[in-house]
C-alpha cells in the first residue's frame, strides 16, 4: 500500500541562485544604510561631546571672575583646558596620566576611527589670537605668558568657535602631541594650523562632505568645512 503523505523535492539549482541573488540585493540595499546610520549616531556623540567640553570650560570661566582654563601650556598640568575639562568629568588626578582615557568626552569616535589606535584627546580648543605674535597679549606656548580666553568678553558667542575637530600636529609646525592625542590648539590666523591640525583642506573627519565639527561659545555646536572670516578676530 502506497503512503499518502506528500512528497517534498529538494531546491533546484535555479532556485537556489534566486534566493542567494535575493540576499544579496537585499544585503547591498542594508549595508549602506546602516553605515550611514553609524556615522550619524558617531557624529551626534561627537557633537555631545564638544558641548560638555564648553561646559566644562564655561564653568570653570565663572569660577574664576570669566577667565577661561588655559589653552596650551601648562600643557600637562592644570588648568590646561583638556584637563580642566577631565576635572570637571569627575575623573581624579591632576596628570596627564591620571586624567585622560579613551573613554572621555574628548575623544571623538570618528577622529578614533580614522587613526585606527585608542586616542584619548581628538579636540582642539581655539586660540586664535593667542599665539605670541606681534600684538598679541599672550602666547599659548610661552609659560610666562599663558592664553586664556574672557569668556564673558567674547562678542558675538553663537558666531565664534571654542573647540573643533583636529588632528595630530607634525614637527614642522611646532612639534607633535603623543600618538594617543591630537593637537590641543588652533590658531586659526596660521594657514598650515587651518590645514594640517584643523583639515581644512580636504582631510574629512565627518563623512565625504564635511570636514570637522565645532563647538560654539554659547553651546551650539555643528559642522563646517572652511573657516570663516569671521573667526580670525582674536580671542578676548
Amino acid at each position: 500500500m502506497r503512503s499518502s503523505r506528500p512528497t517534498h523535492g529538494a531546491f533546484t539549482l535555479i532556485e537556489l541562485l534566486v534566493v542567494i541573488a535575493v540576499i544579496a540585493l537585499l544585503l547591498s540595499l542594508l549595508l549602506p544604510a546602516l553605515g550611514r546610520a553609524r556615522e550619524a549616531g558617531r557624529s551626534a556623540k561627537c557633537l555631545s561631546n564638544l558641548r560638555q567640553v564648553l561646559v566644562a570650560c564655561r564653568v570653570y570661566a565663572d569660577d574664576n571672575r570669566g577667565w577661561g582654563p588655559a589653552l596650551g601650556e601648562p600643557y600637562l598640568a592644570l588648568p590646561n583646558w583638556a584637563l580642566v575639562v577631565q576635572r570637571y568629568s569627575l575623573r581624579e588626578g591632576a596628570t596627564p596620566e591620571q586624567l585622560y582615557s579613551a573613554a572621555s568626552v574628548l575623544v571623538c569616535p570618528d577622529t578614533a576611527l580614522l587613526y585606527g589606535r585608542e586616542m584619548t584627546r581628538t579636540y582642539a580648543a581655539n586660540a586664535t589670537g593667542l599665539a605670541g605674535r606681534a600684538g598679541d597679549r599672550a602666547s599659548f606656548d610661552d609659560p610666562t605668558a599663558p592664553a586664556h580666553v574672557r569668556y564673558d568678553r567674547v562678542p558675538y558667542p553663537s558666531l565664534t568657535p571654542m573647540a573643533f575637530d583636529s588632528l595630530i600636529a607634525v614637527p614642522a609646525v611646532g612639534g607633535a602631541p603623543p600618538p594617543t592625542r591630537t593637537a590641543s590648539v588652533l590658531d586659526l590666523r596660521n594657514e598650515s594650523h587651518r590645514t594640517l591640525r584643523l583639515g581644512d583642506r580636504g582631510a574629512r573627519v565627518h563623512g565625504a562632505r564635511r570636514s570637522f565639527q565645532m563647538t560654539m561659545f554659547d553651546g551650539s555646536a555643528g559642522a563646517a568645512d572652511r573657516v570663516e572670516e569671521e573667526w580670525l578676530a582674536a580671542l578676548p
